[in-house]
């Protein structure tokens, strides 16, 4: 399980290096990648990867919204290699479309990752804060 979050730079070839934390959950030596909500990096496991491709891929495509959604992930997925010195190096079209800096924080979200811009990830912190609360009870109270 991925949680907890860490400040790290990207360098100025786009490679990342995970932290060290991290690492156990990505076996194989490779990350799946993709445009995650919000205008983060979602950043997979394999096999958790393949679990959400399943649902994605089961998709009916009569319908506009699921070939939406097929497509936006399809699209923008990319297979990571880890070298060996634990460094994925993030797609430029990725990182152009987030609008990510130098400075990001890598996020634990359960069973995957995310990769913020460090800008984005603050103001998004602040905008949950405020609803918090109120999201919590209304989501776990049932």
């Amino acid at each position: 399980m991925f949680f907890g979050h860490k400040d790290l730079t990207i360098d100025d070839k786009l490679r990342l290096v995970l932290p060290a934390n991290y690492r156990d959950g990505f076996v194989g030596g490779k990350a799946y990648a993709f445009l995650g909500f919000d205008h983060c990096i979602a950043l997979y496991p394999e096999e958790t990867y393949q679990k959400m491709m399943e649902k994605v891929l089961a998709l009916p495509d009569f319908d506009p919204k699921a070939r939406n959604v097929k497509r936006n992930v399809l699209y923008n997925t990319f297979d990571l290699p880890i070298d060996s010195h634990n460094r994925i190096l993030l797609p430029k079209s990725l990182v152009d479309h987030t609008k990510m800096g130098k400075k990001v924080v890598v996020a634990g979200n359960g069973d995957h990752l995310e990769i913020w811009d460090e800008e984005a990830f603050n103001k998004n912190m602040d905008d949950i804060g405020s609803t918090f609360s109120e999201d919590a009870q209304s989501l776990l109270s049932h």
